[in-house]
């Protein structure tokens, strides 16, 4: 009786054996343990003053958006915010006084950092653009505060608030005789970039290399228009080593063209077109 006992135990949990429970093999019919699951980023709280006033899904992130375009309409223009603080939870909040200021043709976004985690970046609008290299990077952020100027109008002529347009949609026309070439943002974005003259830290084109990637290498006279229906006439002698039309992409995601001649050692404005949209080759 006793050994029919110690073999109904050894056919159940072993008689007198190692006790020690083991994984289920492949095949043994038993659930497989549970393979741990990282948590998805939680959502990127974005506050202006003490107040929450969005809560960014890493589906958000994924357009890499402009800060300025998550806020309330009212407090989007950059020149107004005092401050841009940073928090992450793992550290000190990194703070950021008058972003505007020292980056002042830099725009700020939110994109997906490390692991998908939430980041931001400051960026040169043609970086941002092709989803590049910020200027500044700070990644694993929990919340982003901004706390807005009080009193003095400080910042309300910033032109930069969050009307923004995708610079890849971008149109420019280019009309030479009977050909009309329209170049798109995806290939301005693709063309490569120069230092404005009198100014190394902003990068653009020559208006000259945009005609040379239509395939117009000369002309006597360029009709310029901007999106408000403003025109620029340049003569063929206004275009030289010493009067530059320089096109760059501004904050607002348009051509910004200004015609800068030199003066001595420096530059002086001579035209400026706020969102450069048509050019007519005569």
């Amino acid at each position: 009786m006793r050994t029919w006992l110690c073999w109904l135990a050894i056919a159940s949990a072993g008689c007198g054996g190692d006790k020690t429970a083991s994984a289920p093999g492949p095949g043994s019919g038993a659930p497989a343990l549970a393979t741990p699951v990282t948590p998805a980023p939680a959502a990127l709280e974005i506050y202006v003053d003490s107040a929450v006033v969005a809560k960014i899904t890493p589906a958000q992130l994924a357009g890499w958006p402009r800060l300025d375009t998550l806020v309330p309409e009212g407090v989007r223009k950059l020149g107004t915010w005092e401050s841009v603080s940073l928090h992450s939870g793992s550290h000190k909040p990194i703070d950021l006084p008058r972003p505007s200021g020292s980056y002042p043709d830099m725009v700020p976004a939110v994109f997906p950092g490390v692991g998908g985690a939430p980041a931001f970046g400051i960026f040169d609008p043609v970086e941002l653009a092709r989803r590049g290299k910020p200027a500044l990077r700070e990644e694993n952020l929990t919340s982003i505060r901004i706390k807005i100027a009080q009193g003095g109008g400080r910042g309300q002529n910033d032109d930069g608030g969050g009307a923004a347009g995708d610079p890849t949609k971008l149109t420019l026309t280019i009309q030479a005789g009977e050909k009309t070439t329209a170049l798109t943002g995806t290939q301005l974005l693709a063309l490569p970039r120069e230092p404005m003259p009198g100014n190394a830290d902003q990068k653009g084109w020559r208006l000259t290399k945009l005609l040379e990637a239509a395939g117009v290498a000369q002309f006597a006279r360029l009709v310029l228009t901007d999106a408000a229906g403003t025109t620029l006439v340049l003569d063929r002698e206004d275009v030289d080593d010493k009067s530059v039309p320089f096109v760059k992409l501004n904050k607002q995601g348009a051509l910004r063209l200004r015609v800068l001649k030199q003066a001595g050692d420096g530059w002086n404005p001579a035209g400026d077109l706020r969102a450069l949209v048509r050019v007519d080759v005569k």
